[in-house]
């Protein structure tokens, strides 16, 4: 059996170092890029005004973990979910006809718009990940003097062999959220 000489073990385990270090789960902070798909919802504003306030109505800002024994593997949303989810629905609510206005201001309905939650879990099998992901929006309209509250859900669950890199769960999360905030909107008892 052959000896190593000490650079040779010094090179083997920097070589195994360096594979295990590739191998650890870095934190992800997700892009927020919600799209809305309106085909489903009729234009129904005709001018009327609406006042949108959108809340993150989460505890913290962690979506969950790549895996849930490593807390350095944890999945984020950037600092700006709330803000472009603002901006993303008062577009929606623009283009079915409604006016929007700032908030604060007198209008013919105030919508607010909970995110109640955006969740991730895997479940590590031997060989397959079974992973589940989805997102929850909580919306209530004041109008007319009476308050509408409704709750839109999209999620689904996927076997995986790897565990999803970034723009993976990037795009995943970001199609549960655009789905579910385009079930709001298209919901005509929040503004009817």
């Amino acid at each position: 059996m052959p000896v190593l000489t000490p650079f040779l073990r010094l090179l083997v385990l920097a070589l195994t170092f360096a594979v295990l270090l590739g191998c650890a789960l870095q934190p992800q902070i997700l892009p927020v890029t919600p799209q809305m798909d309106l085909s489903g919802a009729a234009a129904r504003g005709a001018g009327r005004t609406i006042a949108i306030s959108v809340v993150d109505g989460r505890g913290n800002n962690v979506v969950g973990y790549r895996d849930p024994a490593d807390t350095n593997s944890v999945i984020t949303t950037a600092p700006e979910l709330t803000r472009v989810v603002q901006r993303e629905v008062e577009q929606a609510y623009t283009r079915l006809g409604f006016r929007v206005v700032p908030q604060g201001e007198t209008a013919d309905i105030a919508l607010t718009v909970k995110i109640a939650e955006l969740g991730y879990t895997r479940q590590a099998g031997r060989v397959v990940n079974n992973i589940n992901t989805g997102a929850t929006i909580e919306a209530t309209s004041e109008m007319n003097g009476k308050s509408v509250t409704g709750t839109y859900k999209d999620a689904q669950g996927k076997e995986m062999v790897w565990k999803p890199n970034l723009a993976d769960n990037a795009e995943v999360m970001n199609r549960h959220l655009g789905a579910a905030l385009s079930r709001m909107a298209a919901d005509p008892r929040l503004t009817e």
